[in-house]
């Protein structure tokens, strides 16, 4: 009890330094940026899944008024020579979101700027994460049920009962683990320098768990006592995106944060280890 009290007395430590003002609406304005650029290349390449298919699979993880703009997203076509052109620019969007990452732990880790070009280029390698944390959140159930409508044909009905209580009670193990070693990779990629990824822990954790039950927490909200229809109409769903989207980076930085206060921190240590 001693322990997670003083885990919540450093999170909000954390949360009043003068950073925390200005850094997650900075990210958050990318992410929101990133969103229809990410969602509609996935449209484009993953169509052979079937849009219906995504949709249901992000159907647990993102608010429904949210899902709806996804899905316009998903199904953006294009085709030839501006499908090429779309994609490099969609890309490009999405690289400005983790530049902005990149940015923000140089500034929580106290880095001087690195170069334009070594940023720009780590940018891109971070989007090729950023695809695999969604893409991965997507084939998930996708492939379950693929292989659940398989199985369904050579198992009997007492064999499926037992294989599906298994597969959904695994699923979200599964898709919590992969999205905490996904983000934990954005958070060792981030900075200009090299930090060793057991400093980035604790804030993979507390990001990928917090995210989780936000999102879940949010979605209740919004079905259950939301009235934004009432007063913002046809922009309800626009400010549902961005309060999401606000709250999702917010805490991103507060797991940044927590990785920069174990480096710093152990540091310290190292140093009068050293000097006694």
């Amino acid at each position: 009890m001693k322990k997670f009290k003083n885990y919540v007395k450093r999170i909000i430590k954390l949360i009043n330094v003068e950073e925390m003002r200005i850094l997650p609406g900075h990210l958050a304005f990318y992410i929101v940026l990133m969103i229809v650029p990410i969602f509609s290349i996935i449209g484009v390449l993953g169509s052979n899944f079937g849009v219906e298919r995504i949709v249901n699979s992000l159907a647990d993880n993102i608010p429904d008024a949210v899902l709806s703009i996804i899905d316009s997203a998903l199904n953006t076509s294009s085709n030839g020579y501006n499908l090429f052109f779309f994609i490099i620019f969609s890309l490009w969007m999405v690289s400005g979101g983790c530049r902005a990452i990149i940015i923000s732990s140089d500034v929580l880790y106290k880095i001087k700027d690195s170069s334009g070009l070594r940023r720009m280029i780590k940018s891109f390698f971070m989007v090729l994460v950023l695809f695999l944390l969604i893409g991965f959140v997507i084939v998930v159930p996708i492939f379950g049920d693929f292989i659940i409508n398989l199985l369904n044909n050579y198992l009997q009905e007492g064999g499926m009962i037992v294989v599906t209580k298994i597969y959904h009670f695994i699923k979200y193990p599964i898709t919590i683990f992969m999205m905490f070693i996904l983000i934990k990779f954005l958070y060792a990629m981030a900075p200009s320098i090299h930090i060793k990824s057991k400093y980035m822990n604790n804030g993979a954790w507390f990001t990928t768990i917090s995210w989780f039950i936000l999102t879940r927490i949010y979605s209740y909200h919004l079905n259950n006592y939301s009235n934004y229809n009432l007063y913002y109409g046809s922009l309800s769903n626009i400010l549902i995106l961005l309060v999401w989207v606000y709250f999702l980076a917010y805490l991103f930085m507060v797991g940044l944060s927590l990785n920069a206060d174990n480096y710093f921190t152990a540091t310290k240590q190292e140093k009068k280890e050293l000097e006694e």
